[in-house]
């Protein structure tokens, strides 16, 4: 039997199309393999051969990640896939060493993937590092108890993504978390979703809120499907994609929109941690409030990822950490940090260190998801000089909580 992992080549999309599309219980179509040629350049996914056949594949799109006023390189893991005969055999585990070392070569120095396993992602090094606030309401439930001033709601169709996008970067500008969007990923991630009934793409409905004086001040885009069916009359849900307001007025507008749909049974949007629709409803406890995951994220490259990072705490800040990290040895050592006049310096120095963590902690102290001193509080780090907590807590400063409107 020979084993090989190396990236994929234009011969090898049928293949990858076959295993992606088994591996998560779809069906491979003419569709998938048109849309994977299209948007997805071969050399972005690695794969595993068992003599000569693809029976695995991690897939890495090169982004770009939002924090504090700056953009960082970021590579958005997915699908990674394996046939079942071939699970429980490390082949995914190697693909994903691969990926990182691919992304180090390219200068991407943070990543980032969606998945309900967590436990597999962090031994290799992704932690959960953002977060989501999740609504599940009744439309014809929910009363506002605020008002805000009247506009216009605008329908826009998929030609229209520029419009959204110049919203969009109004929005995202200053946020850590938002991911640059170029325009398939408007056309084909945003203003699409993937309908299970046809195992196709389906179109979303998408409105933009203009204020009194005509001015775009938000966008929503949404879509509906069937919920299983309880009595004589089929439910509907209405899914929220993406939700974004620039004012109050923009903010209320499209929700009093959203609730138009009062025939829905249930409507879900997902929002950042700190949006507080529940507290401007007469009736709170009519929301639902599940558990909502963001992504897991990962520091690929620790000098590249914390000397691009933009220094935003209120005083100069300096320590030193030692990481572990097997799955990406150029991380391993003792990292000296100096943070201040908006930026961060980052060398490797010395043997002594004022903290000691593992590449999965990190990665949650570099979006600002945790605090230094709450990881040291459970257990995620080791504290040899408690002084430096602070000096953490300035470098890893964030200008808003950690939020990415986007599914990858």
């Amino acid at each position: 039997m020979t084993l090989e992992y190396r990236p994929l080549t234009d011969d090898d999309l049928e293949q990858a199309v076959v295993v992606e599309s088994t591996a998560f219980y779809n069906k491979p179509t003419p569709e998938r393999l048109e849309q994977l040629r299209e948007f997805f350049p071969p050399d972005w996914t690695v794969g595993a051969f068992v003599d000569g056949r693809l029976v695995a594949d991690v897939r890495t799109i090169p982004m770009a990640r939002r924090i504090n006023g700056s953009a960082t390189p970021f590579g958005a893991i997915g699908p990674v896939a394996c046939l079942s005969a071939y699970r429980r055999q490390g082949h995914v585990g190697k693909l994903l060493r691969l990926a990182l070392e691919r992304m180090r070569e390219q200068g991407i120095p943070l990543s980032g993937l969606f998945t309900p396993h967590d436990a597999l992602y962090a031994r290799f090094g992704w932690e959960r590092s953002e977060a989501r606030k999740q609504y599940y309401l009744r439309p014809s439930d929910i009363r506002l108890r605020v008002k805000g001033a009247p506009g216009v709601i605008e329908s826009v169709a998929p030609d229209d993504w520029g419009r959204l996008d110049a919203i969009y970067r109004r929005y995202a500008g200053p946020r850590n978390g938002p991911l640059h969007r170029v325009e398939p990923w408007w056309r084909q991630n945003v203003l699409r979703h993937y309908d299970e009934m046809t195992a196709g793409l389906g179109d979303n409905d998408a409105f933009v809120w203009k204020s009194a004086n005509r001015e775009d001040e938000g966008y929503v885009s949404y879509y509906s499907r069937a919920m299983p069916r309880t009595d004589r009359y089929a439910p509907w849900e209405v899914l929220v994609r993406d939700f974004v307001s620039l004012s109050g007025d923009a903010y209320l507008g499209l929700w009093r929109h959203l609730l138009a749909h009062d025939i829905a049974t249930r409507l879900a949007v997902h929002l950042p941690v700190e949006d507080p629709f529940a507290d401007l409803v007469e009736d709170p406890r009519k929301i639902e409030l599940p558990r909502a995951e963001g992504p897991m994220i990962r520091v690929v490259d620790i000098e590249r990822a914390l000397s691009r990072r933009p220094f935003v705490g209120s005083r100069p800040a300096s320590f030193s950490i030692r990481v572990s990290d097997p799955s990406a040895p150029w991380n391993e050592g003792v990292w000296r940090v100096e943070a201040g006049e908006g930026q961060v310096q980052v060398e490797r120095k010395g043997d002594e260190a004022d903290v000691e963590l593992n590449a999965g902690t990190l990665a949650p102290l570099y979006t600002g998801f945790m605090r230094p001193d709450v990881a040291a509080g459970v257990g995620l780090m080791k504290v040899n000089r408690p002084e430096a907590l602070e000096d953490m807590r300035e470098a890893f400063a964030v200008t808003h909580p950690a939020y990415s409107n986007d599914w990858y």
